[in-house]
């Protein structure tokens, strides 16, 4: 508790500062409250409390100070230092009762402070002056917040303080975090090593590693989100974000080979490390010992560049020269730039420099000295004259320096640019330096041509054709009006000359750049052919001139400025905007003028002209496309012509609709023909949806034209016409249908006559004038026909009075009245129908069976009645006289066959003799042969159901659906009928169909009789069936091959199988007997008792009880168990067969208890196998291997005994007296066997020499159970490894344990390809380890002088591992070495040494070495001037000496060159042999840098081959 008890007083350890540790772990400490009162951090306010009044209070001198200050009071106030507790206990205090006893509260910490804060405070068991002087010095602390700590809300709703796992008061929160970074530290350290250690070998990976640092990591990042420390802990999510991150950082370090790791970090690891291990290797007497013979520094060892050092360059410098405009390019002056420039700015640019920006500057490149003067010679094109101009003050001229040449004084290669600002043809004529002499000048240099930059504008043309509406805007942008036929396209070329001209002035010829812009899509106008026109005035005064002067005109007369016009012309066939803009121009002289930078930018974004006002290089011409009007589709397919109608449900009158097209508002001009008249008329409309014609008049409606804002257009030249639709009329007429045997006129015959438009519908009302007060009724005729007739025969007597009241057409749906009357008297006619309203009539009979069929009749009585009966294709007639009554039943005889009959009602007659022809008055009967047919559908030998199941009936039943079926039970007594109705079944179609019927119990049913509507006949051989039950299955031991166990303890006497050996194949088995159905499956249970068991045989005393399942398909045997050695006993438990799947139990029976209840429960005794194995032992008798094997298996990794023999001591390279001496000194092998078997024993013994095959050994009559083995002599004489094992042992019983699998004997040895000999004991002889230098190595060099930088490689031979022990300038190392080449890097020059190899295993087997010592020398170095870069100006046929300067030991041998300056090229190369001296001069006059690229001494060279 930082130096004193939880319960001590604070006032006995002195003022304890605000913060300590100390006052915090009293008050977090488990079973701690608040601070005592009357302590000098909480001073006493209650006597009650005995806790506190009880300690004896003692005050500071710190305290004192304090109280006289007024700073500590009875009750401390939030702002004292004393007051970071609550004056009421912690027990009763809620907001400490948030944190557990091993956490920290954000009270504890106090307000505004951490757990840094607090755990950064020293001990609080100081002196009380200092602790005094202390809190004097500090300030009082800010006041407290007596609430509850900040909680964050998790998940769930619950509340989760952030705190640490591990309590503060046992470890605090800073070192909580020094240690978890520490471990992190450590973790990281290790993991680079491991992963340095194995990028040294390329392509190696491990798989060990990859595992090792995936659980590693895993563990960190899980103790990271466990332990929750402050500022370290990170979220559930992050953890597995962080292991998935691990396991791929890891999984490219150590397990792949070619990995994103490999690819791109482990280069870089690589060389840090390289650099990291030099670095810890530098240090003195540490580093090589830290570091040792790391192969990573072998590998990546590089000599100094330093052994060669210096270059010499001579760079010849030309003489002076001058040349005007040497890539011969052409300049141009802007006039229009240059007129705008004020009047000063020429005389300004004399005195400080040419810098106007409208003068054209013509480089002169000067290689050389500074010039003195520069004069060049003018010639103007306007006049030809040649004017000289020099210019003085060369400093005043813009100048660029190309370089400069320090060794030469003021040489310089600088470009000087003339200023220009008159158009004319300008030459270099002599440039001087300050002393007077003259630069060199390009010989036929052609002068420099200076002509006027071209220029060009677009102009609408002031005789432009004003048709189509052309028209400028303010904007200066044009409209026009498309062109559409080709007469007013070829009239338009013949009189425009176009709209639109480009003026261009400048160097003839010229070439232009003209792009048209036509609805966003991009062309280029080509002007080839069109001729310009010229707007240049021919000079005037050419006549004064003479032939010389003349001549000069003509031969600069081609560079002159001259202006042209060029007509642009369109046929402006498409709508849209045109865009012209000129985009470039390019005069003769390759001088182009981009148009588009003049003056706003962005004029074409793409395929998109930008808006604003035209410009002397862009122009807008928007063509309107013409506008067109035209009768909608809608009313083009409609049914024409159109018709006008009074009626409300047709139309008075159309909106006629139009389709326009075009700039808004419209104006549509039309007229209307009717016969003679014509009316002319015209409409505007303001948008175009919507647009329709009000047509109220008949007649032919034109469109003539249409106008919209910009142009006119033209109409569609079809027609729409209206006409007027005449009312509908009608003619009505009869003619009387007589009848003279019915009494006269029996009906009327009407005719109408229709005019309108079909279809028609007559409307009349038909009245009985016999029965005044009846309602009329209204009857309609429809046809589509202008002729029609229809009948009026009623079946009632009386006069009719027929009244046509509306007549209807197409054109007049509502109708138009008309009146039309129709008076016919009719006398009425008999009539016979089959009465159906006294019940259904019946469809079907049975043959032989009578039938009746009801009649009723209307008319005037007696009737006569004719019907026919027709059957297949004959009909039979019958007449019926004298029915009085109206309702009548026709009885039809009993069917002799069986069919469909027809029954007709063909006439009726009255009793006035008017007969009448019945018309489809019919119905069907169907007659049946016979009644369903039935029977069984059971198996020869019945039908077998298992005992309790109750057995479904096959039956086969044909007829009509459903039939009722009885059957009975065969001798029952109870003579009891069963009854069973057989139903169709669901989506059965056919008469015929099989169904069941339930038996009530095994035995023999028989069927009785079947019917449906008629009855039905049972089929005689399959009128009975039979019904039995399975008989249950069983299965037994079978005890033919079975004995009695005499020795029983228990006198059980069960039956038992012959005792087997332990490992043995069975030679018998328990045979079953089974009846029932197969297959069958059986359960059993098999009871063990081990051998050791001493109530072996007692159920309840097992030491195993498994249950198996077996299935048998016949007769079969149970295979008992062959494992373990003890007493087994089998029990059947149950059986199922094919037919019983429930399991039938067994009664578990030592004996035959029934015929069908055999032996259930039989034993079988299984004897131990004899274990041995094979024991070492040193010649005084102690274990050298105090393992026992486990039971039934020997060691699978026994300790190796090793023995070391120096090189000549083994019998293949000794004698065998010498071999023999070593027998004392060689372990004792003993076999040794368990007491379970039976001597006397046997026992074969497989040995492996250190060479050849492998040899078994027999050991026979082994009386005990443990005897030594004595090796031949010619099994262990040679050097290696040799090995014995056990591969079988039998005692007396005849009991054997096979150790090895007998296809295994003799495949052990290495000349089978096994790495290793399972089990035995293993004995290796081995001779000591040698080095020698590997061939390839410079350590095989016979006079041991080896080269700085040589790696000295040594083969070594012997185990696997080695230590070395060599000398590096008399410091001793050693270093362990698992590779078989061992190497190490010379990298200083002195002596080394190669001293002892020892093998790891056996380190005191070792060899010593006196030949491997070499001397190591340094690389020579070679200085070429100095080992400096030195870069060296000469004129030519000076001359240069270089020296070089050699260190190292002569005669030496060096390469050098002489290169080009740009170090492409070797000009020449030289080879100086056998030099004594240490220093060599060249004498050099040729130009190129002079190198060295080989060095060589008495010992080394660079660079190495």
């Amino acid at each position: 508790m930082n130096g004193r008890q939880a319960g001590a007083p604070v006032g006995s350890q002195g003022l304890t500062p605000v913060g300590s540790p100390n006052r915090i772990k009293r008050r977090t400490a488990p079973g701690l409250g608040s601070p005592r009162f009357g302590s000098p951090q909480f001073p006493r306010t209650d006597a009650q409390n005995p806790e506190s009044s009880a300690e004896p209070t003692r005050s500071t001198f710190a305290e004192r100070i304090y109280q006289s200050t007024g700073r500590l009071r009875a009750h401390p106030e939030p702002g004292s230092s004393f007051g970071l507790v609550s004056q009421t206990p912690i027990a009763q205090n809620n907001n400490f009762n948030m944190h557990s006893p091993g956490q920290l509260s954000q009270l504890d910490l106090g307000a505004g402070s951490s757990a840094d804060v607090l755990a950064s405070t020293g001990s609080p068991a100081k002196s009380g002056a200092a602790s005094a002087a202390a809190a004097l010095r500090r300030a009082p602390p800010p006041p407290v917040t007596m609430s509850a700590p900040a909680v964050k809300p998790v998940k769930g709703g619950a509340v989760q303080a952030s705190t640490s796992a591990i309590p503060a008061t046992v470890i605090d929160l800073p070192s909580q975090r020094m240690y978890a970074l520490a471990v992190l530290g450590l973790l990281v350290a290790w993991k680079l090593y491991d992963a340095i250690s194995l990028s040294v070998d390329v392509g190696r990976t491990s798989f060990y590693l990859f595992v090792k640092w995936c659980l590693l990591d895993s563990a960190m990042w899980y103790g990271a989100w466990f332990l929750r420390i402050p500022r370290l802990s990170i979220l559930s999510h992050t953890m597995y974000a962080l292991i998935s991150l691990s396991v791929f950082i890891n999984l490219n370090l150590f397990y792949l080979t070619m990995s994103v790791l490999t690819l791109a970090v482990k280069p870089v690891a690589v060389s840090l490390a390289t650099g990291w291990l030099r670095s810890v290797k530098s240090i003195p007497w540490l580093g090589p010992r830290l570091v040792g013979d790391s192969d990573l520094l072998i590998d990546s060892f590089e000599l100094d560049e330093a052994h060669i050092l210096g270059r010499h360059t001579i760079h010849i410098l030309p003489h002076s020269l001058t040349h005007m405009n040497p890539q011969g390019r052409s300049f141009c002056i802007d006039e229009a730039q240059l007129r705008a420039e004020p009047w000063y700015q020429k005389y300004a640019s004399g005195l400080f420099g040419h810098s106007g920006q409208s003068q054209t500057l013509i480089p002169i490149l000067i290689n050389g000295t500074h010039p003195d003067s520069i004069s060049y010679a003018y010639t103007s094109f306007e006049t030809g004259q040649r004017q000289l101009r020099t210019i003085k003050n060369t400093g005043a001229l813009q100048m660029e320096t190309n370089a400069v040449y320090p060794t030469l004084g003021n040489w310089v290669m600088a470009t000087y640019y003339l200023p220009v600002s008159e158009v004319g043809a300008y030459e270099i004529f002599s440039v001087k330096d300050r002393k007077g002499l003259e630069f060199r000048t390009a010989t036929q240099a052609p002068p420099t041509i200076v002509v006027t930059c071209p220029q060009a504008q677009l102009q609408w043309l002031d005789n432009a054709h004003t048709g189509d509406n052309f028209v400028v805007g303010n904007d200066g942008h044009a409209s026009i009006c498309q062109r559409i036929d080709q007469d007013h396209m070829a009239e338009s070329r013949s009189t425009d000359d176009g709209l639109l001209q480009v003026v261009v002035e400048g160097y003839e010829p010229i070439e232009m750049t003209v792009v048209r812009l036509v609805n966003g899509h991009r062309e280029l106008i080509s002007l080839d052919g069109i001729q310009p026109q010229s707007m240049e005035a021919q000079p005037t005064h050419i006549e004064t001139l003479n032939a010389t002067q003349i001549a000069a005109i003509e031969k600069w007369s081609r560079f002159k400025t001259r202006k042209s016009a060029y007509t642009l012309s369109d046929t402006f066939l498409r709508p849209g905007e045109y865009v012209y803009k000129l985009e470039s121009i390019r005069d003769a002289a390759n001088h182009s003028v981009v148009m588009s930078g003049l003056g706003g930018k962005g004029i074409f974004d793409g395929n998109k002209a930008a808006e604003g006002k035209a410009t002397s290089y862009m122009a807008r011409i928007q063509v309107h496309r013409r506008p067109s009007a035209g009768w909608a589709d809608a009313l083009l397919n409609a049914e024409l012509p159109l018709r006008l109608s009074d009626d409300r449900a047709r139309k008075s009158d159309y909106a006629l609709p139009l389709t326009l097209s075009g700039t808004g508002p419209w104006t549509v001009n039309y007229i209307i023909v009717n016969g003679d008249e014509v009316t002319q008329e015209s409409k505007t409309f303001s948008k175009a949806t919507d647009s329709t014609i009000d047509a109220r008049r008949p007649g032919t409606y034109h469109l003539l034209d249409v106008d919209d804002k910009f142009c006119g257009g033209q109409a569609s030249r079809a027609n729409i016409t209206l006409v007027q639709a005449p009312k509908p009329a009608a003619n009505v007429s009869s003619t009387p249908i007589t009848a003279h045997e019915c009494g006269g006129e029996i009906g009327a015959l009407v005719e109408l006559e229709l005019t309108g438009r079909p279809p028609f519908a007559v409307h009349y009302r038909e009245r009985n004038l016999r029965f005044p007060n009846s309602r009329p009724i209204t009857r309609i005729v429809r046809t589509q026909q202008r002729r029609h007739s229809f009948k009026v025969m009623p079946d009632m007597a009386g006069t009719y009075e027929l009244e046509f009241f509306r007549l209807e057409d197409d054109n007049y749906p509502s109708g138009q009245p008309m009146s039309a009357t129709i008076e016919q008297a009719i006398h009425a006619q008999p009539s016979a129908k089959i009465d159906t309203l006294n019940g259904r009539i019946s469809s079907r009979a049975c043959m032989g069976e009578e039938l009746e069929l009801p009649v009723r009749l209307k008319g005037q009585g007696p009737w006569e009645l004719v019907y026919n009966i027709v059957y297949e294709n004959r009909r039979t007639s019958k007449t019926v006289s004298g029915i009085t009554d109206e309702s009548y039943t026709i009885a039809l005889g009993a069917f002799d066959n069986a069919g469909e009959y027809t029954i007709e009602l063909a006439q009726v007659k009255d009793g006035n003799q008017c007969a009448r022809d019945l018309i489809d008055v019919s119905t069907v009967v169907t007659v049946r042969e016979g009644g369903p047919r039935v029977g069984f559908q059971c198996p020869d030998n019945g039908i077998h159901v298992l005992d309790g199941e109750q057995a479904q009936m096959p039956i086969n039943v044909a007829g009509e659906f459903p039939v009722e079926v009885q059957y009975h039970k065969v001798g029952d007594a109870s003579d009891h009928v069963h009854t069973a109705t057989i139903r169709r079944k669901p989506q059965q179609q056919s008469s015929s169909q099989l169904a069941s019927v339930i038996a009530y119990g095994p035995g023999e049913y028989e069927l009785l009789a079947a019917s449906d509507i008629c009855a039905g006949t049972i089929d005689a051989q399959r009128a009975r069936c039979s019904v039995h039950v399975e008989a249950k299955p069983s299965a037994w031991f079978v005890t033919d091959s079975l004995r009695r166990d005499s020795n029983d303890a228990h006198d059980t006497g069960i039956w038992r199988l012959h005792e087997s050996c332990e490992g043995a194949a069975l030679q018998s088995a328990f045979e079953l007997g089974l009846s029932g159905s197969g297959p069958w499956k059986i359960d059993y249970r098999v009871d063990y008792w081990a051998t050791g068991n001493a109530r072996s045989g007692v159920p309840s005393f097992t030491d195993r009880t498994i249950t198996h399942s077996l299935v048998v398909l016949q007769t079969s045997t149970l295979k008992p168990e062959c494992c373990e050695p003890g007493l087994y006993r089998y029990t059947l438990l149950s059986v199922r067969d094919e037919r019983y799947q429930k399991p039938q139990m067994l009664l578990a029976a030592h004996e035959a208890v029934a015929a069908e209840a055999g032996v259930t429960v039989v034993e079988h005794l299984i004897t131990k196998s004899p274990l041995a194995e094979l024991r070492a032992y040193s010649p005084d008798g102690t274990p050298l291997d105090t393992s026992s094997s486990s039971r039934g298996s020997f060691r699978r990794q026994p300790r190796s005994i090793k023995h070391c023999l120096a090189p000549g001591q083994s019998k293949s390279d000794g004698d065998a007296q010498t071999w023999a001496k070593l027998h004392k000194y060689l372990p004792v092998f003993r076999i040794e066997f368990e007491p379970s078997g039976k001597a006397p024993f046997q026992a074969w013994v497989e040995v492996f020499p250190a060479s050849g095959p492998s040899e078994v050994v027999h050991l026979e009559d082994i009386a005990g159970y443990s005897q030594p083995i004595t090796l031949p002599d010619h099994v262990a004489s040679q050097i290696g490894r040799y090995h014995m094992r056990l591969v079988r042992t039998r005692d007396a019983r005849g009991c054997e344990h096979q150790f090895v699998d007998p296809s295994e004997v003799g495949l052990g040895r290495a000349d089978h390809g096994s790495a290793a000999i399972a089990g035995g004991i293993e004995i290796e002889y081995i001779e000591a380890p040698n080095a020698r230098p590997a061939s390839a190595s410079p350590a095989a060099n016979p006079s041991r002088n080896v080269c700085v930088g040589d790696v000295l490689a040594f083969e070594l031979r012997g185990l696997n591992s080695w230590n070395v022990d060599y000398s590096y300038n008399s410091a001793r190392r050693s270093t362990s070495v698992t590779k078989r080449l061992f190497r190490r890097i010379a990298d200083v020059p002195g002596n080394f040494t190669l001293e002892r190899v020892c093998h790891r295993a056996a380190n005191e087997c070792c060899s010593e070495f006196d030949d491997l010592s070499y001397a190591v020398h340094d690389i020579p170095r070679v200085l070429v001037s100095g080992g400096k870069d030195v870069y060296q100006d000469i004129l030519e046929g000076d001359m240069v000496d270089i020296r070089l300067d050699l260190v190292g030991a002569p005669p030496f041998t060096f390469t050098w060159q002489r290169r080009s300056i740009d170090g492409a090229k070797v000009l020449e190369s030289h080879t100086v042999k056998d030099l004594d001296v240490f220093s060599y001069t060249i004498s050099a006059a040729s130009e190129g840098t002079f190198e060295v690229t080989f060095v060589q001494d008495r010992y080394c060279q660079y660079p190495k081959a």
